[in-house]
């Protein structure tokens, strides 16, 4: 990571973290699709009224993951793998115990979260299935998102992008018992997610449990005073996660009150179609944030502005073929997520793509920044960005 040629290095850490990225949002586009088919369109709204709570437990989870691999990332270009355990070792207790919280209010509150998130009649019984369900998995979502990190800060990118696709895989394959041949509709769904995620985490888990690395389980020791500073570094990754869902929580308010039921769900499936888009946004900063971090430690300026260069270039390019892509082919894509005679449903989405696909370009230079800055330790400039889009875009 620190004296190999950058443009490999570059391939090596974020093409498996975008195929890693492009296998878990096809998870997601492949739960849309087989609720949108098999249990609903409307169903598939309640999947969508629930999103501004899950982003927020996405959040916290990315918090604390991206800024506490960057430390460590920072410890071992500083040849420091004790710290680097140390500080991987409390950020999982810290994890664990903030997903343990949130799966309570969200097992014993779910009529309350639903109903404050704009679930009326029809989708509030939806929701509150939907969301009881998925709250008993939020700990394994936290800890197999960290293992990812950490494994790409370990030096082991194709080892973190192969927890991923299992989970994919699994997910895939549980959506089509629970849902398509056992007809458990949304409780189903959120089965399938969770249980996949299980699976996934398994994959990672001998890494850190074995001495396959530098980055291994330890006894904490020491101060926790640098869990706080990990948080703020990673504030930035909430903010954006947040604000996603808190634009996802104005647009269903608006169409809920104007449309109806239709109209988020007409949003919702282009929702699925930018998410997918987004993540492999992601999964080119995930690939950079690590190399940006570790150099950070050796003090190598000209190789981390590379690293950057490469993952804003990349980010432009993927986005300008994704708006192509959906702007040629919308009716199709569309498509995939209704059954047969939802037109009215289909019309508007593609009116909605039409409309929103600009955000594509500045989404994917957004993230590389914001990755940038969070594997500089520059967790104020990385959280103004992320701030910007969460207090602006209600405005339009």
């Amino acid at each position: 990571m620190i004296n190999e040629r950058a443009s490999r290095e570059f391939f090596r850490f974020a093409f498996p973290s975008v195929f890693g990225m492009i296998a878990i949002s096809s998870a997601i586009v492949v739960d849309g699709i087989f609720i949108g088919n098999f249990v609903g369109a409307i169903p598939l709204a309640s999947v969508n009224l629930i999103m501004p709570f899950i982003t927020v437990v996405w959040g916290v989870i990315l918090m604390f993951a991206s800024g506490s691999a960057v430390i460590a990332g920072k410890y071992l270009g500083e040849d420091n793998p004790n710290s680097a355990c140390d500080i991987f070792s409390k950020t999982v207790v810290v994890i664990l115990f903030a997903m343990i919280l949130l799966s309570i209010i969200s097992y014993f509150s779910p009529e309350y979260i639903s109903f404050l998130l704009g679930a009326r009649n029809e989708t509030l019984a939806m929701c509150v299935e939907y969301l009881k369900n998925i709250a008993w998995f939020y700990p394994i979502f936290g800890f197999a998102v960290l293992m990812s990190y950490f494994l790409r800060i370990d030096g082991r990118p194709i080892y973190a992008f192969c927890g991923l696709l299992s989970t994919t895989i699994a997910n895939i394959l549980l959506d089509y018992i629970f849902v398509a041949r056992l007809d458990l509709g949304l409780k189903g769904a959120a089965l399938a997610t969770g249980l996949a995620f299980v699976i996934g985490m398994t994959v990672v888990l001998p890494h850190f449990l074995g001495k396959y690395g530098s980055i291994k389980f330890i006894l904490p020791h020491g101060s926790w005073r640098e869990i706080p500073r990990a948080a703020f570094n990673g504030f930035s990754e909430f903010l954006t996660e947040t604000s996603a869902g808190f634009i996802v929580l104005v647009f269903n308010w608006i169409l809920i009150t104007n449309i109806g039921s239709m109209g988020v769900a007409a949003f919702t499936v282009v929702d699925y179609l930018m998410y997918f888009s987004m993540l492999i946004f992601y999964g080119v900063g995930d690939g950079i944030s690590p190399l940006v971090s570790v150099n950070f430690g050796a003090k190598k300026p000209d190789r981390i502005f590379t690293f950057f260069k490469m993952g804003l270039l990349t980010n432009l390019i993927i986005a300008a073929f994704v708006t192509v892509l959906l702007l040629s082919l919308s009716e199709e894509m569309v498509g995939i997520f209704l059954p047969s005679g939802e037109e009215d449903i289909s019309k508007l989405s593609i009116s909605i793509v039409s409309i929103v696909w600009p955000m594509l370009i500045f989404a994917g230079v957004n993230v590389a920044f914001i990755s940038y800055f969070t594997g500089m330790h520059c967790a104020k400039e990385s959280a103004l960005i992320a701030l910007r889009v969460q207090l602006f875009s209600p405005f339009y």
